[in-house]
């Protein structure tokens, strides 16, 4: 079962209060709606969205007992307020977004997001559409590779990268993630930097193939325009590149706009946690507030 990171942080920092309507733009297997539902009571309401339906399905069942309180909606987080209009709901009071990984994602291998297990090279959130990660290696340029590597996973190898995927792709197109490590394996001879590298190139290319930073950069506005008076936002991110939009959206909108920042400083997971659970190591969690 998918462990939530930073769990009593999120909830104090969102303070879920009795009637509230609120987003979770990343439902998961609902970890956070089980433990927000509560709060929020009966007259409240739980919009969950979520672009792995498998993922819906399990929080369904486990959230079950809620049934009354809860909408699902099967879209992506950027459409919330799209989506809510349509059922006539035009502000909320609390959003939340986990921008991290599910457990089902890193642990199920036909998912390919993980460098660690032998699976198709997908990375799809919504595996209904879109294109794969098998597709951007087979497919994308040079220069494109070449982009992606440096700006969605900082790779500072990313041109020996990219030269010896055209090189291999000429051959044998990538199919699987062995295919790709089996590679990057080839380049780097330490250990720790194969990991290091594997971590950097996997995220570059679930990044691409998900759309995530310009989906975030555009929803954030968005979302604070949703928001009632009173209202909150809270956003959890897990790498450089994130929490880099997080934090300049929210400071400029608290300087220019009717909001106040919650977390001068991202709250971040103690040295206990991240022994309990070393993929929260890298969480950063940041808050705003709409002015009454």
């Amino acid at each position: 079962m998918h462990i939530s990171v930073l769990l009593k942080e999120t909830i104090d920092l969102l303070k879920p209060e009795q009637g509230n309507h609120v987003i979770d733009g990343t439902l998961g297997l609902g970890g956070h709606a089980l433990h927000i539902l509560p709060k929020i009571g009966s007259e409240g309401h739980y919009y969950g969205f979520d672009l792995d339906e498998e993922n819906m399905k399990s929080a369904q069942e486990r959230l079950s007992g809620y049934a009354d309180q809860l909408t699902f909606i099967h879209d992506n987080f950027a459409h919330c307020n799209s989506r809510l209009q349509e059922i006539g709901v035009h502000a909320v009071d609390r959003i939340l977004l986990d921008l991290g990984l599910s457990s089902p994602h890193v642990d199920e291998a036909s998912r390919g997001f993980s460098f660690k297990q032998e699976g198709p090279l997908d990375m799809r959130f919504d595996r209904s559409k879109g294109i794969t990660a098998e597709y951007v290696l087979n497919r994308y340029s040079e220069e494109d590779l070449k982009k992606i590597f440096y700006e969605y996973g900082e790779e500072r190898y990313a041109p020996k990268i990219t030269r010896m995927i055209l090189e291999r792709r000429r051959e044998q197109p990538f199919k699987m993630t062995t295919d790709l490590t089996g590679l990057i394996d080839e380049i780097m001879k330490n250990p720790k930097d194969k990991r290091l590298v594997a971590t950097r190139v996997f995220q570059a290319l679930r990044i691409e193939v998900n759309d995530e930073l310009s989906v975030l950069r555009e929803s954030i506005p968005m979302m604070l325009d949703l928001l009632a008076p009173g209202g909150r936002l809270v956003i959890m991110s897990y790498h450089s590149l994130e929490d880099r939009i997080v934090k300049h959206t929210f400071r400029d909108h608290a300087k220019n706009g009717p909001f106040t920042l919650l977390t001068k400083k991202p709250i971040v997971p103690t040295e206990d946690e991240i022994k309990s659970n070393p993929r929260s190591r890298s969480a950063k969690l940041r808050g705003i507030e709409k002015n009454l």
